[in-house]
């Protein structure tokens, strides 16, 4: 009877009984505090230094990077005006040359696709028009599509099927729907209404599948292909089979953005999806490949159908580190809202987490911003969908509580260099957590690549594990706790972990030189070396016999990764300097 008396109380009082989630505004740490951004708006890691950066857009237009350090305060890259005319929409962000320094994908309404790609030192960018048709972007995302082991471009299209990019490997894209996906609607249409995107292995079977949120303004027939969702499940081959309707999650509605993460810490992703004509869902995946709709006893249903026409985003993060997902809403119209995990799956509403008062926060990216293990955000306000006002971006540092945490970054080898599409577990005592990897989220906003997680009261971490999406799986047992840990593919799994190429490293450990053996008959043969921490310390170097030699007299003693990259291959191998 006790306890029956305690769960009703937590659920009518949850602010009695769960800590309130709060941010303080730290603009005044920024170089520009008086920027605004409209909707685009990124946080990531782009010089290698393992901290969080923030990625904008002045007035949906100028390129501006804020580099965080270690004294709290951030410095200053301004790139300035971006090719073409009109706002930008969708942003996303990842190393698609793979020289060590993260590429920024931009666009708007038909005015160019943009590939900014850093220098070999970080410091700058040469601006790529990328060739194919011109389109109208909504969302995009930086994906290896085709799972070689480069990352491809997926853009979503307003007007028209949306338009995938190939990676020839050296950050060079090329339109290509019929090799990589051709994302067009199961009932005929003129293929318009993509409005948000995300890849997600929904199914649990190691593959990367693609949800698209539809949305055509004007158009009032739920059965209308312009704004039936789509879900791409893949079939781990490449091939891209339609099974909305058969997985739950097409509400027949004028959708705007999804999200997917794990808020009942079952092991399988749930959704949550934005909706203008209808409320607002939350799904829970059955684990069988379909989902249920459990909005109505979510304890949130009032709220997510108040929201109406005005959601914009939505972000599924650990906001207090207590291990369950929580869901922050972007907002038009109804204001933003900060929904707490209880972690029944039902959420309660925190008040005012952010000190705004009516005003609402219509876009937002988050990351570890001020390194301290707790998520934060930066905010934007916009008018109509991506109009800046005239209220300058805000950065909240996330105020935190006692929580303890682990941030996990990846450097993958035989998979893309940013581990997009890896699965990361994190087991403890009391269960495990899992989460994804991905570049370009929601609506048009960028989050950080290195994955999150709260672990309450737990003061240890039985192990980590990551499945690649090369297949490797890389384990690490009894990690530290609060702390941002690098774990690179394949670094747990000897010295030599590809005993099935005939390329060969040796010896190993050395004390001056490594030979190379095997690269007789391929062409193209270049390597890469990255010391502990992940930085790269000798970028792309190339091969030019059958045997070749890396001198490493004049680095210091320790561990070091060689990537070695063929025509036909990515591998990776772990040499100890003595």
């Amino acid at each position: 009877m006790i306890k029956k008396l305690l769960l009703s109380s937590i659920l009518l009082f949850p602010s009695i009984y769960f800590a309130q989630v709060t941010f303080t505004n730290a603009t005044s740490n920024l170089v520009n505090p008086n920027l605004t951004s409209g909707v685009a708006i990124g946080v990531c890691d782009m010089n290698g230094d393992g901290l969080d950066d923030i990625i904008r857009l002045d007035d949906a237009r100028y390129l501006q990077i804020e580099y965080q350090n270690t004294n709290g305060v951030f410095t200053r890259l301004n790139y300035g005006n971006l090719a073409g005319t009109g706002n930008e929409w969708g942003l996303c962000i990842a190393d698609v040359d793979e020289n060590g320094y993260n590429d920024i994908f931009t666009g708007g309404a038909y005015n160019g696709k943009k590939l900014l790609i850093a220098n070999s030192t970080g410091t700058n960018y040469t601006s790529n028009s990328l060739s194919g048709s011109n389109i109208f972007i909504q969302n995009l995302n930086f994906i290896d599509i085709d799972n070689n082991g480069t990352i491809d471009i997926f853009a979503c299209h307003d007007e028209g099927v949306s338009s995938a990019y190939n990676n020839d490997g050296n950050g060079n894209m090329t339109q290509d729907n019929a090799g990589l996906i051709n994302a067009v609607s199961t009932i005929p249409s003129d293929n318009s209404g993509n409005y948000g995107s995300i890849w997600v292995d929904y199914d649990n079977d190691g593959d990367q599948d693609l949800y698209i949120s539809k949305c055509r303004l004007g158009v009032s027939n739920p059965n209308d292909g312009r704004r039936v969702n789509l879900l791409f499940q893949n079939d781990g081959s490449g091939n891209f089979t339609e099974v909305g309707v058969a997985a739950g999650l097409v509400p027949y509605a004028q959708s705007w953005s999804a999200n997917f993460e794990d808020i009942d810490n079952d092991g399988d992703l749930d959704c949550v999806l934005i909706n203008h004509d209808v409320s607002s869902i939350i799904y829970v995946n059955n684990g069988n490949g379909t989902f249920t709709d459990i909005t109505a006893t979510s304890g949130i249903a009032t709220e997510l159908n108040d929201l109406g026409s005005g959601g914009i985003q939505v972000i599924m993060e650990d906001f207090d580190n207590d291990t369950f997902i929580d869901l922050f809403i972007t907002s038009r119209y109804a204001s933003h809202a900060l929904f707490k995990n209880n972690g029944d799956l039902t959420f309660s509403k925190m008040p005012s987490p952010f000190g705004l008062g009516s005003d609402n926060i219509q876009s937002a990216a988050v990351g570890d911003l001020n390194n301290d293990g707790f998520i934060d955000v930066v905010a934007g306000f916009a008018i109509g969908y991506n109009s800046p006002t005239n209220d300058p971006d805000i950065l909240f540092y996330n105020n935190g509580n006692s929580n303890n945490w682990s941030e996990i970054r990846l450097q993958g080898g035989p998979s893309n260099i940013n581990g997009i599409g890896a699965r990361i577990e994190l087991h403890t005592a009391t269960g495990i957590q899992i989460r994804e990897v991905r570049s370009g989220e929601s609506y048009g906003t960028m989050n950080s690549l290195m994955t999150h997680f709260g672990l309450g009261t737990q003061t240890a971490i039985t192990k980590i594990v990551v499945k690649w999406p090369s297949g490797i799986v890389d384990e690490l047992f009894n990690p530290n706790i609060n702390e941002s840990i690098l774990i690179i593919e394949g670094a747990t799994l000897g010295d030599n972990q590809f005993t099935n190429t005939d390329i060969k490293i040796y010896p190993n450990p050395t004390k001056n030189n490594v030979t190379i053996e095997g690269l007789k008959d391929i062409t193209n043969a270049s390597y890469s070396i990255f010391d502990i921490s992940g930085k790269m310390v000798k970028n792309n170097s190339m091969f030019f016999n059958n045997e070749a030699t890396i001198n490493l007299s004049s680095y210091d003693s320790g561990v070091y990764f060689v990537h070695l990259k063929t025509d036909s291959k990515k591998l990776v191998y772990k040499v100890v300097k003595e």
